[in-house]
């Protein structure tokens, strides 16, 4: 019988820190519900405390609770990565150290080694290592190899895992649109060239709709991204045209598009919750995992697990409270998260 891997990922809203009390909550809902998640992958899980040295605050107590017995999970992370942007003299990042005062984890049943990445070529026109990124952000994309060569009913011995954070397009427009454009492209690259499993995971910041028909609405760049050359554009040609340039709304449109879309991308990945049938599934508007205030529209599904074609998608998930379902958001008497968990279950 080949095994079924489950798959969460969450957003735990660590901009502040807001105290043990809250993190306990936060670790009493994973211990109440997520005995059966093989991979998790946190968002947004804040890394300003240390002592002595330590991790402390919120990552620190992810990170014990993960390490404790009988639980004694394998984890990796980005805080050290974030820490080291925060505190940093170097331009640019001097005036963004609050949005580097949080980092992407994950916790793994089985053995897990974070990828370094790099900017350089070395493969000789080959993928062979995390190349091609282009962020000033390198803690929200944390990708990880997965050692699963002792479950005997996976036909792989690894697989790769990948959690991004991307920021939100109201302040940080084209860094949104470098990390998603980063994404695609390097994940692209990695199964044409490599072909392993790999597992997509994190908060997107997008689209801005799926509707009941699943169609994908992307979200666009403001008036000014329309001037030329404006944010780096790229260029576009048809057979027997002079090529013409993207305007950077167009290229904000088609990086949220191109990710979620089937149609439209050609990179192998499929969103676990689109994959649902007609019965099961619902638009964003109604099913989401974000609600956002004065928001067009309000609610959103911004949270998403992608997986590659080796994966058959069994069941998806979303922990908003909606019906019957467990409630990971924000209530009137408690506060976990502003996001809802996505829990996909999947078989390699």
């Amino acid at each position: 019988m080949t095994r079924e891997l489950t798959v969460l990922t969450w957003n735990l809203n660590g901009e502040t820190y807001k105290g043990e009390d809250w993190v306990d909550r936060q670790l009493e809902f994973i211990d109440e519900y997520c005995s059966a998640v093989d991979l998790f992958c946190f968002q947004a899980v804040n890394n300003e405390e240390r002592k002595q040295d330590r991790w402390a605050g919120h990552l620190g107590a992810l990170l014990r609770y993960f390490d404790s017995k009988p639980r004694e999970y394998h984890t990796v992370h980005t805080g050290d990565w974030a820490r080291e942007l925060r505190e940093t003299d170097v331009q640019p990042h001097t005036n963004i150290s609050g949005n580097h005062n949080r980092c992407n984890v994950i916790v793994s049943r089985w053995p897990v080694e974070r990828r370094p990445l790099d900017l350089r070529n070395t493969g000789n026109r080959k993928p062979r290592g995390l190349n091609y990124y282009y962020s000033h952000f390198p803690e929200k994309i944390l990708v990880a190899d997965v050692d699963v060569s002792t479950i005997d009913s996976v036909a792989a011995d690894r697989l790769e895992a990948w959690n991004v954070s991307i920021n939100n397009g109201a302040y940080w427009g084209e860094e949104k649109v470098k990390m998603l454009e980063t994404v695609y492209g390097r994940i692209h690259l990695q199964n044409t060239k490599i072909g392993d499993p790999l597992v997509l995971s994190g908060d997107f910041n997008a689209p801005q709709k799926e509707t009941a028909e699943k169609e994908i609405i992307p979200h666009s760049g403001p008036d000014y991204t329309n001037y030329p050359q404006y944010g780096d554009p790229y260029y576009f040609a048809t057979d027997g045209e002079t090529p013409g340039e993207f305007t950077f709304g167009q290229r904000w449109s088609k990086a949220e598009q191109q990710l979620f879309d089937p149609d439209t991308s050609e990179w192998e990945m499929r969103d676990a919750y689109l994959s649902l049938d007609e019965d099961t599934y619902e638009a964003s508007t109604v099913d989401y995992t974000h609600e956002i205030h004065n928001g067009s529209p309000g609610k959103k599904r911004l949270d998403h697990v992608l997986v590659s074609s080796q994966f058959a998608v069994t069941d998806c998930e979303i922990w908003n409270g909606r019906g019957s379902s467990i409630n990971a958001m924000r209530t009137d008497e408690t506060y976990r998260s502003d996001h809802a968990p996505v829990v996909a279950t999947v078989r390699l």
